[in-house]
């Protein structure tokens, strides 16, 4: 799941950077912090509980679900679902 989250949110960067938007701008780069991650983390061992101690999301695939919709969030104001359509 982080694995996926992050390339999914670096896809976004050309795109991000090129709107000059600094809200939307600012709203991508706050996905970059590696809290995010580590919400989604899967190991119940010594590093694990203090992941899953500190996290908001009752399960890493609810943190992972959460982050997931961020992007699509930021896919949409990127205009990526058009050029999707368009194709």
């Amino acid at each position: 799941m982080q694995h996926e989250a992050m390339a999914a949110v670096y896809e976004l960067k050309d795109k991000v950077l090129a709107s000059n938007d600094e809200e939307l701008i600012d709203d991508w780069r706050r996905l970059l912090t590696s809290d995010h991650s580590y919400y989604m983390c899967t190991k119940y061992f010594n590093d694990g509980d203090v992941h899953a101690y500190f996290s908001p999301y009752d399960s890493p695939f609810d943190a992972f679900s959460c982050f997931m919709n961020a992007i699509r969030d930021i896919r949409t104001r990127c205009g990526f679902e058009q050029e999707e359509k368009a194709e």
